[in-house]
């Protein structure tokens, strides 16, 4: 209820207080107690809305002077900070959740606070604890993260020896999902996880997950494969069929693979196409598997380049500089590339066009 405590009701002119009922107006966010909003019946700025006297939140234009906010203000300006151990962001002190990357950080103990430097009336942020919390009294809707990054894998848990939030540094988007397969395959053994992007759009799944080399390969055989189709149709198919009609074009179709004349390209063309598809099955089956091989290699070489090994969990509150440019280097090397798709997608497009060109040029 705090986000109201210090406002006035337009109504009444009466300060908000914890306990009343408030509604907001769902046009400009405009705060009413209930009983003034059914005496009016409506916003008390809609005649404003849409312009430029429409109401906006004091915080939009002059902060809003919430409980203790003068005392929060000289916390956060003295230095004292919440930095996360996962990707590095420096966040407030009092904050719960990482805003970079949704990692629950570590609450301050308010029981080794000083307060001789920050006064006698000093409290944590947002007012006195609730009862049987746990933490220290933020609105419980937005201590609540989204999603849980690691898929509700355990976050002290390590697969293959590598600490389970450095995968997810790695990882990026979607880690939620790639967590738990990842410690299933680890703990099993078994490298058959089905993915459908995997299957769906192999090279460029690949390509948006990083893997240069088998996406490379990938889109190079499935250029090859469409040029030869290509080739096969223009050159030695559609020459022979009766394209006068769609019914004559499929007689004469028929006619070409029933003379047989024509089946080693009809033959070419079939096997590649299954070749094809048994890729994009096997890639479907071990896509995570690829991936994961990917990210525990990787990984490795950035903990031996930065020499985070070196530095224990007690140290790397003194050693910041170092865990920051290993998280920094997980996130580069990791994650995923919208731009690699799109130059996939342009190659595939380009080399499309310039064969038809040569088609007629030739």
């Amino acid at each position: 209820m705090f986000f109201y405590e210090g406002y006035v009701c337009p109504v009444c002119k009466e300060k908000f207080k914890e306990t009343d009922d408030v509604v907001a107006c769902p046009e400009c966010g405009a705060p009413h107690h209930r009983d003034c909003w059914k005496q009016v019946g409506h916003c008390l700025y809609a005649d404003d809305h849409g312009t430029s006297r429409q109401w906006k939140r004091p915080r939009d234009t002059e902060p809003a002077q919430p409980p203790h906010s003068k005392v929060d203000s000289q916390n956060f300006n003295s230095g004292r900070t919440n930095t996360c151990s996962r990707c590095g962001k420096t966040n407030p002190e009092f904050a719960e959740f990482c805003a970079r990357c949704g990692l629950a950080l570590k609450p301050p103990d308010w029981s080794s606070t000083d307060n001789s430097k920050r006064g006698a009336q000093y409290q944590p942020p947002y007012g006195k604890q609730p009862p049987f919390s746990g933490r220290y009294g933020e609105y419980t809707p937005f201590r609540m993260p989204i999603m849980d990054p690691f898929g509700g894998v355990s976050h002290d848990e390590s697969i293959d020896g590598i600490p389970a939030e450095d995968y997810v540094t790695f990882i990026g988007t979607n880690s939620h999902y790639y967590m738990p397969r990842f410690l299933k395959m680890s703990r099993s053994g078994s490298r058959a996880t089905w993915n459908w992007p995997a299957f769906l759009f192999t090279p460029y799944w690949l390509l948006y997950r990083k893997n240069y080399f088998a996406g490379g390969l990938l889109l190079f055989l499935s250029m090859f494969q469409t040029i030869i189709n290509n080739f096969i149709l223009a050159y030695y198919i559609q020459p022979a069929l009766d394209m006068s009609s769609d019914r004559a074009m499929m007689e004469s179709l028929y006619r070409l693979i029933e003379g047989g004349n024509y089946t080693i390209y009809f033959t070419i063309i079939t096997l590649m196409f299954l070749v094809n598809i048994l890729v994009r099955i096997i890639f479907g089956m071990i896509g995570n598997s690829v991936y994961k091989k990917t990210a525990v290699s990787r990984i490795r070489h950035i903990r031996e380049k930065t020499g985070i090994d070196r530095i224990s969990r007690q140290d790397s509150a003194q050693n910041t500089e170092t865990v920051y440019e290993y998280r920094r280097e997980l996130a580069a090397q990791g994650g995923v590339s919208l731009v690699l798709v799109a130059v996939a997608s342009g190659i595939i497009w380009f080399g499309q066009m310039l064969f038809q060109a040569l088609i007629l040029y030739l």
